[in-house]
């Protein structure tokens, strides 16, 4: 489905992100959709920018994809004139004033994003609003599905997650909002991020942890 600008409406979505003790794990379902109708059921919401940075989408497609590819670019320059990687604050930062200075102009880019990465100080998860607000936290969730998904990451997070732990509390928080939202679904996006670069979960990979949710689920 379109608008009047030919840009594609993502109203729903979920995407979510858990800081663990040596990374980052990112998750996001695959449905765009407007109102009641479903655009997509392979939108792709989780994005790299360099190979320890990630981004999630919510919001206009088409405004989220002309913001990441203008980041990607820039980040590659600045990378290239600093001689080193880019700190995710950094990201995180040029991100907030772009957002912010089109934020009073006739057509704001209505996106929001979770910026997820590891840096010479560690792993982060920012989260940031169309007027370019920031906020850092330990674990963040985008959309329509989000006030389900916290509720799993409020209660079950723990700052001493190894990775597996932090996948399957990713994977929990982000199937509850798919139980819960209709405008949630049609598949998962995985990805861990650690200090060697991200990596993408194939299906049977996600599968077989979901496998393993419902059976704790089962016995307990």
């Amino acid at each position: 489905m379109v608008n009047a600008n030919n840009n594609y409406v993502l109203k729903g979505t979920t995407t979510v992100g858990v800081v663990f003790k040596d990374g980052v794990v990112i998750a996001a379902d695959k449905r765009a959709s407007a109102g009641t109708f479903i655009a997509s059921k392979m939108a792709k919401k989780v994005h790299p920018i360099t190979d320890r940075i990630i981004f999630t989408i919510s919001g206009l497609v088409a405004d989220a994809q002309i913001l990441i590819k203008w980041i990607r670019n820039y980040v590659q320059r600045i990378s290239l004139e600093r001689e080193r990687p880019p700190l995710v604050k950094e990201v995180a930062s040029l991100t907030s004033v772009l957002l912010h200075n089109n934020f009073r102009s006739l057509l704001p880019f209505m996106v929001h994003f979770i910026i997820g990465g590891i840096d010479q100080f560690g792993p982060h998860i920012y989260f940031l609003d169309h007027v370019g607000s920031v906020h850092e936290g330990k674990y963040m969730s985008t959309g329509s599905g989000s006030p389900v998904a916290y509720g799993v990451l409020e209660s079950e997070y723990r700052p001493d997650l190894d990775e597996r732990s932090a996948i399957s509390l990713a994977l929990r928080a982000l199937r509850s909002a798919i139980k819960r939202d209709a405008a949630t679904g049609d598949g998962i996006d995985l990805v861990v991020i650690r200090p060697e670069g991200y990596r993408f979960f194939k299906p049977n990979e996600i599968e077989e942890y979901l496998k393993d949710l419902d059976k704790v689920i089962s016995e307990g």
